[in-house]
């Protein structure tokens, strides 16, 4: 008998174990899983439509991981049809188109494009619109998990079949949709110029300067070398990335040791890149300036041109280009540029070129010193030598002028340019601090 009551009590027990464990799960979920999926697609869909209402959104798209981010703003309307912009490489011109959207349960709410559009369909059709990859297309998702809205509108997005991170936010009130692709182009160009050979330099101090050197930037898919790579032609790790109003953000999170860094804000005098990842200390930075400078000049398609003016010049150099371009004006071949370049069949030279395309080449010896480079002139012509002769001696200050270049110089930033791409330097004759004039890379 008393063991039947010791079973009973234990079963009562049991059961209201049971019934409480229910009771919390009936807590924790007070809606069923269906209801619950309602309630995230039509949350979504209102926060589309809401910011939509105000000005629209950005969606910084990357067709994989492995290819570079573009740039599309978009609108969605409550009759399910989005407007979308888009300028890229392969839609030259501000272009919109509208389409079909839904959002959808499915693993979670699901953003599809669910009919074509000609400006964001482009990136996940399996015709390749530059005529490679065929059968695959540029390998892009049109249906994409939404993952997470945060309390300020972000959207983080996953493509469902790569399973690329995509991120939508809001874009400002006010902003004209063409002109922001406007201030896209204008932060590429402060950034990068794909005729400038500029290598950057990523340093994170959490890492205890953990640096990596950046090459390829104008792709928008870094090439980075660890700077204690055992193999200085390794083919290092390759960074995609988009181009942001406010600086660039890699597609994914870049690992530097136990850390990681993705986004950067360019800095308010345009000469860094600083992380803004909360917790990051890192920065990616330009060239040092003087290699920069040797770099350039001794690629066969690269050239410093001097520049004329009081902001260019200065009183002493200014006088000796006077006179040449009187000169070559009185032998009615006005004076089109003097450039300082390189070539391979002759070294380092001062390319002079005439607006009646004549042009002479005079010809340095160039070494760099800690500050910059020293010159002197070889009196030795090269390509166009008839010409380079006839400069040098019936043109009256041409003479003058390499007799002031055979000079040690100090290179320095000139005021307009960034340090992330210095387009511009000033040289400054070491010796005669008033000697100095700037030159701008072509």
């Amino acid at each position: 008998m008393m063991k039947n009551k010791i079973q009973y009590s234990l079963f009562i027990s049991l059961v209201f174990m049971f019934s409480s464990c229910m009771r919390e799960e009936q807590r924790l979920f007070p809606e069923s899983a269906a209801l619950r999926m309602n309630h995230a697609v039509d949350n979504a869909k209102s926060v589309l439509i809401a910011q939509s209402d105000v000005n629209g959104w950005i969606m910084e798209y990357f067709p994989t991981n492995a290819t570079e981010g573009y740039t599309f703003l978009m609108s969605f309307k409550s009759n399910t049809f989005v407007t979308i912009a888009g300028r890229n490489q392969y839609m030259p011109t501000y272009t919109t188109d509208s389409s079909a959207y839904e959002v959808i349960g499915d693993m979670g709410p699901v953003l599809t494009f669910d009919t074509y559009n000609k400006i964001f369909h482009l990136f996940s059709n399996p015709v390749d619109p530059s005529g490679g990859n065929l059968g695959n297309g540029l390998l892009g998702d049109y249906e994409f998990i939404i993952m997470n809205i945060s309390s300020g509108n972000e959207i983080t997005l996953q493509g469902k079949k790569r399973g690329t991170a995509i991120l939508m936010h809001p874009l400002a009130q006010g902003q004209d949709w063409k002109g922001y692709f406007d201030l896209l182009d204008s932060m590429n160009t402060t950034i990068f110029n794909s005729k400038i050979p500029v290598m950057l330099t990523l340093q994170n101090s959490n890492e205890g300067d953990s640096i990596y050197y950046l090459k390829n930037g104008a792709t928008h898919i870094f090439t980075a070398i660890a700077q204690n790579a055992t193999d200085a032609s390794a083919p290092g790790n390759n960074i995609p990335f988009i181009i942001t109003d406010y600086g660039l953000r890699f597609a994914q999170p870049f690992a530097m040791g136990v850390d990681s860094v993705q986004s950067f804000k360019l800095s308010d005098d345009k000469n860094e890149l600083v992380c803004t990842d909360e917790g990051k200390n890192a920065k990616i930075t330009g060239p040092d300036l003087v290699s920069f400078y040797f770099d350039t000049t001794d690629a066969n398609n690269m050239q410093w041109v001097m520049l004329s003016g009081p902001d260019y010049m200065s009183p002493a150099v200014q006088t000796i280009y006077n006179k040449m371009t009187q000169s070559f004006a009185g032998l009615n071949a006005p004076l089109s540029q003097i450039a300082f370049r390189y070539a391979t069949n002759g070294g380092d030279m001062i390319y002079i070129t005439t607006t009646k395309n004549q042009y002479g080449s005079l010809f340095f010896d160039k070494t760099q010193i800690p500050e910059g480079v020293q010159y002197l002139f070889k009196n030795t012509f090269g390509a166009g030598a008839d010409n380079g002769r006839a400069f040098y001696n019936s043109c009256a200050g041409v003479a003058d002028l390499m007799a002031l270049f055979s000079s040690a110089f100090k290179i320095d930033y000139a005021n307009s340019t960034s340090r992330l791409i210095p387009s511009y330097v000033k040289l400054t004759d070491v010796s005669n601090p008033n000697v100095w004039f700037v030159l701008k890379v072509q």
